[in-house]
């Protein structure tokens, strides 16, 4: 008799035990898909998005165009596709930005862009430009402010910088550079 009481006792642990599993991996699966499930349904769909933003004083301070965008309200975020943004100074085009991907934060506050993202200074404006090279890239268009904790390739004239991280004031044109640097610069005779 007591070691039908250990069977029956033995196979309660396991039932239990099983159940208690398929509850909890059942409640995280449940959580995840409503959390992805919210992300499938935007409220709204853009193809060929062109956006322009001003400035408190009316002047154009950014403009984005993106292939693809959805917007999603509730969470008030939106993520583009193939996108370019135009940063301007004083109603003059002075950045181009462009990425694979963005995810705009707090309704297009912050924007984090990703894949292959390039920051260049306007060839008009300025006598050498320089370009940036990054994977990912967290924008603040109304504050003019970029940083990256990712490796950067700068390229300025014949001159070529590698870095990881960096912090980029875009109105005054100040690139901060955080470790690692390393630089090659050439004149031209």
């Amino acid at each position: 008799m007591d070691q039908r009481k250990l069977i029956i006792l033995g196979c309660l642990l396991v039932l239990l035990t099983a159940g208690m599993l398929r509850w909890y991996t059942g409640s995280s699966t449940a959580t995840t898909n409503n959390k992805w499930a919210s992300n499938l349904l935007p409220d709204s769909v853009v193809y060929n998005l062109e956006q322009q933003n001003f400035n408190d004083q009316g002047q154009l301070a950014y403009g984005i165009q993106a292939k693809h965008a959805k917007q999603f309200e509730a969470k008030a975020i939106a993520q583009l596709n193939s996108l370019s943004i135009t940063l301007f100074n004083a109603g003059i085009p002075d950045w181009h930005v462009s990425a694979q991907t963005g995810l705009t934060v707090n309704n297009g506050e912050l924007i984090e862009l990703s894949g292959d993202v390039i920051i260049k200074q306007n060839e008009t404006t300025h006598e050498s430009p320089t370009t940036l090279h990054t994977v990912s890239l967290l924008l603040s268009p109304k504050k003019e402010y970029a940083e990256t904790q990712e490796p950067v390739i700068i390229q300025q004239g014949t001159s070529v910088t590698h870095a990881l991280g960096m912090n980029v004031d875009t109105r005054a044109g100040k690139i901060t550079l955080l470790s690692n640097v390393k630089s090659r610069y050439e004149t031209i005779p």
